[in-house]
């Protein structure tokens, strides 16, 4: 009996151990779950914080219209934006009837555009005046209409041709005074063979303009005021793309704009009558030499500006503008009302000086238009009482109303351009009031997710938990976040003070619960390796810093990882060395343009193919990579044309033939880099699949002088060391080949073996894929290090790229140059977002290394079965 009690009575205990294990095994695991889903969170806080803190929207609803003086010079405008038309080719090979105008018939200048140089915030700028915050370009095109006051619904009435990626932006969800017909989106076609087709998407607006001159549509609005007609042509921007900026085709189609420019203007003037009409020639944003666009250098930020007509100076004065300025140049030519957004200062030199009275009150309503904006900045700003700048703006339109009143004109232009100047300077104070604040508060979040992301990977629980204090920082901290939340639902303050605040406060809470209830732990080490391990850490992280600025630092880098390996052990094999100086040289190079070099490419395909035939010794995928491989390349010398279904065979069948390689590590790691070598070399230009094949020798030199991981203990120091190892390989995936204007600019040539008609959202698809090719390969590289248990270097490495990106967050600014603003924002996206990417490809490590296809295959023979 006893003996029996005593089995039950250890049955019992052994349920009970397990069920305490099962419970553990389930709170670790909603541990992790919550871990990761804030992390999460807070890096998408950040991210948007820091563009929302710098390029907060400046549009603002609802603000009172300042209404237009009577009297204007032109009864309507013709708007001609040649998209993708960059100043310096314009005025290298000026077309003729242009330079005419230019010299004699009207004014012109520099139109400065922002970044990021787009489409959609380049047109925005021209119409409405203002640039809107950067999140804009993701916003897309057609389904994401412009919901904010332009010229084109201020206007009497607006007719528009063009693009169906433009045009719908003004003319959905209208007010119903803004017409528009568009050509259909297949034509947009980036195949550099196309040119005749390419021409028609210009041809196409200018019949239908014509067209539309000789309908009765146009003879009803034949004496109409504040008309807009405008005409958006796309033919620069698509040969820019395909041929390049200098290249004769450009050109050519440059010139054919310019004639067929002419030809609508006599049109236009014979059917309304001389001198009745004003015309604006400008473009949206400009090109770099390589045919992309989208980061703030010159060739990007620099447009053609033409204006003559009515109203308009014919001696070819010149003026230089910033693009909003073009908003309220149309409103004044045509006698609308100037958007209630509108950030920009009318150019008065532009007008003839028969109209000089009209131009004071047209400044007169621009000062008014920026002074409503600058109440209402205040006011979203929690701001009750009115500013010393309101008052001053205030008396500054006076003043003006009393020199226009008494026939001081000139006077009142003087006090116009001051209070213009003024009004646009508090606007910026506004805008600016609560960014340090705000910065602050996303300050403290990292600061915050930091530390619990530092527990997280050294820490272990403590012996000894005070619960009370644990209950006293619970309580603490949650009656502070009510606290705060109440304080703004009794206030009239906008949503982002109380959000930014309330991160702050949970992140904080966070990291404070986490101190209490764990500590962290550092193994043992002596003091050489403790020297070479912080300091190499150090000397990588500064070495990471500088790199974002400067490319060939990051082959500094890769002798120090060599340097720092040999002081740690004494054998490194000399392949290891002589892969990473081969390394080293591709940071120095020039940077990968578009220019299809395919010689180079070729030679990247037969030394893969040389790799594969000496190191696999299977028949059967020495025949498919072998297959792949000569596919692959002649769909890239276009021999085959991959668009309709071979590329994307390629592409898609990438993962069946990695898992078709066997699972040990240098095998399989050669199985990775084979597969994605062919979609990869579809989507390159230049030594990029060389660049990707000597990371993967190199790798893989690495991994055989670096034991795989089996121990639980967490070595901070250890993995601090590998995880900057790994940051340094990170940022060498995106600097070995690019720059810090890759990532800002848009560029189709890259895909044109997948798809060439103009496809935003599926073109940047393809190019992200293939920047991350090699953030996979460094994530299956930190898989084979990591045992099952020890998952510290991934979170390491985001450790470090955090820790990064705290200083580059405050070098953010909206001020400066547009490439010095264009820069930060690159550098800090990257540092920011590369690691966040290593970590999320890490994930998929585990399908690409240990998925094999041998295990999956069924028995096409029923099982016996033995009845006994």
């Amino acid at each position: 009996m006893f003996i029996k009690n005593k089995k039950l009575l250890d049955i019992a205990n052994c349920q009970l151990s397990n069920s305490r294990k099962y419970k553990k095994h389930w709170l670790e695991l909603d541990n992790n779950y919550l871990f990761g889903l804030w992390g999460l969170i807070v890096h998408l806080v950040l991210l948007w914080g820091v563009l929302d803190v710098n390029f907060h929207s400046p549009i603002i609803k609802e603000l009172p219209v300042v209404p237009a003086p009577s009297g204007p010079p032109a009864k309507r405008l013709v708007l001609f934006v040649a998209d993708g038309l960059r100043f310096q080719t314009f005025i290298d090979k000026p077309p003729p009837y242009l330079r005419d105008v230019m010299k004699n018939k009207g004014v012109w200048g520099i139109s400065h555009t922002r970044v990021p140089t787009e489409s959609r915030p380049g047109h925005v700028a021209i119409a409405a005046g203002l640039y809107e915050d950067p999140s804009a370009i993701f916003k897309g095109w057609q389904e994401n209409p412009v919901d904010f006051d332009s010229v084109f619904n201020q206007s009497y009435t607006t007719w528009a041709w063009g693009s169906p990626d433009i045009i719908p932006m003004f003319t959905k969800d209208s007010k119903q005074n803004v017409h528009g017909r568009s050509y259909p989106s297949a034509w947009q076609d980036f195949d550099s063979n196309l040119n005749n087709q390419t021409m028609r998407l210009d041809s196409w607006v200018f019949i239908a303009y014509l067209e539309w001159l000789q309908s009765s549509v146009a003879e009803t609005w034949k004496n109409q005021n504040g008309i807009i007609l405008f005409l958006h042509l796309l033919g620069c921007d698509t040969l820019g793309h395909a041929k390049k900026p200098h290249s004769r085709e450009y050109v050519e189609n440059m010139n054919y704009v310019d004639l067929k420019i002419e030809e609508a203007v006599n049109m236009t003037e014979n059917f309304f009558g001389k001198g009745t009409t004003a015309y604006v020639f400008t473009a949206d944003h400009g090109m770099t030499d390589w045919g992309s666009h989208g980061s703030g250098l010159p060739s990007e930020t620099e447009t053609p500006l033409i204006v003559w007509g009515a109203g308009i100076k014919s001696s070819g004065f010149h003026q230089d503008i910033e693009q909003a300025s073009i908003a309220p140049l149309i409103a004044s030519l045509i006698g609308i009302p100037i958007p209630v957004n509108n950030e920009g200062a009318l150019p008065w030199q532009y007008f003839d000086a028969n109209y000089q009275e009209y131009v004071g009150y047209s400044l007169l309503s621009n000062v008014k238009q920026l002074a409503h904006q600058v109440t209402g900045n205040r006011a979203i700003n929690g701001e009750t009482s009115t500013d010393w700048r309101e008052t001053q703006l205030n008396d500054r339109i006076r003043k003006i109303e009393e020199h226009i009143g008494r026939g001081s004109t000139i006077d009142g232009i003087r006090e116009s351009e001051e209070a213009i100047s003024f009004g646009k300077e508090a606007l910026s104070y506004f805008r600016q009031y609560q960014r340090i604040r705000f910065l602050t508060y996303l300050s403290i979040m990292w600061l915050g997710w930091i530390v619990v992301l530092f527990l997280k990977i050294t820490g272990t629980k403590r012996r000894c938990l005070r619960i009370s204090l644990l209950q006293f920082v619970n309580i603490g901290f949650a009656s502070l976040l009510i606290i705060m939340l109440i304080k703004h639902a009794v206030s009239d303050y906008n949503w982002r003070l109380p959000c930014y605040t309330s991160f702050a406060i949970i992140s904080v809470w966070f990291a404070v619960t986490k101190i209490i209830t764990l500590m962290p732990v550092f193994a043992k080490r002596s003091r050489k390796k403790l020297f070479i391990e912080v300091g190499g850490t150090l000397l990588l992280l500064v070495i990471l810093f500088v790199g974002l600025t400067h490319r060939f630092v990051l082959s500094i880098g890769i002798l120090s990882l060599i340097l720092i390996q040999i002081a740690k052990s004494q054998n490194v094999p000399a392949s290891m060395i002589w892969t990473s100086i081969a390394l080293c040289v591709f940071p120095l190079l020039p940077v990968v343009e578009p220019y299809p070099r395919v010689y180079i490419v070729v030679i990247g395909i037969f030394i893969a193919m040389s790799i594969m035939i000496i190191n696999e010794t299977s028949q059967s995928r020495r025949l498919m990579e072998i297959l792949r491989l000569i596919v692959t390349s002649l769909v890239y010398i276009k021999f085959l044309d991959g668009r309709d279904w071979i590329s994307w065979i390629i592409l898609l069948t990438t993962p069946l033939c990695i898992w078709y390689y066997p699972t040990e590590t240098k095998k399989r790691i050669l199985g990775i880099m084979l597969g994605f070598f062919c979609p990869l070399t579809l989507l390159s230009a230049s030594y990029e699949p060389l660049f990707f094949i000597t990371l993967t020798i190199n790798l893989l030199c690495w991994l055989e002088t670096t034991s795989r991981s089996s121990e639980n203990t967490r070595k901070i120091t250890r993995d601090l060391i590998k995880a900057a190892f790994f940051m340094l390989y990170i940022l060498l995936c995106f600097f070995g080949t690019g720059n810090m204007a890759s990532i800002s600019s848009f560029n189709p040539s890259w895909t044109h073996h997948f798809v060439t008609v103009f496809s935003p959202f599926l073109m940047t698809s393809l190019i992200l894929f293939k920047l991350s090719i090699p953030l996979i390969l460094v994530g299956c590289a930190s898989y084979s290090l990591e045992s099952e248990y020890n998952k510290s270097i991934s979170l390491a490495v985001l450790f470090l790229g955090d820790c990064l990106s705290l200083p580059l967050m405050h070098c953010v600014t909206p001020y400066g140059s547009w490439l010095d603003i264009g820069s930060a924002i690159s550098k800090f996206i990257i540092a920011f977002s590369l690691p966040c990417l290593f970590v999320l490809l890490r994930g998929l490590s585990y399908l690409l290394m240990e998925l094999d296809l041998k295990r999956f295959r069924i028995s096409l023979l029923p099982q016996k079965r033995h009845i006994v």
